[in-house]
């Protein structure tokens, strides 16, 4: 969806390639469910409408750039990370604040804001 060249001259801060392609890979999972696959069902190449298009890539290039941050890619990572403590008796788990204020559903809130902005994340009940 977004090389790495593109990812830089739209202010990405990973700065190592490699990297990079995981992050992408692990942030076009989450940004495509979110969607409902839009991307996945329509070619980005093809679409016509600019703005969704660059909504879409800059809330790529912010999950990219959080994910990096926080050290976890995947909604997953993201709540183990989250666990500060867990006593095994009482049953007691302790989680860090940060990822569940920034993040919904491990999608950076600023990602899940231009989506919304592109039209890209539909709340409603489809009647078709």
């Amino acid at each position: 969806m977004l090389n790495f060249s593109e990812y830089q001259k739209l202010d990405g801060q990973v700065t190592d390639e490699e990297v990079y392609i995981k992050l992408e890979r692990d942030a076009l999972k989450l940004l495509n469910a979110a969607t409902q696959m839009f991307y996945v069902k329509n070619n980005i190449d093809e679409d016509r409408d600019e703005w969704r298009v660059k909504m879409f890539k800059m809330a790529l290039v912010a999950q990219i750039d959080y994910t990096n941050e926080v050290g976890a890619s995947t909604e997953y990572d993201m709540s183990q990370k989250a666990v500060k403590s867990v006593s095994i008796d009482g049953t007691t788990v302790t989680t860090e604040g940060t990822f569940k204020d920034s993040s919904t559903r491990g999608i950076y809130n600023i990602a899940l804001d231009y989506l919304y902005q592109a039209g890209l994340i539909f709340g409603g009940v489809d009647v078709c």
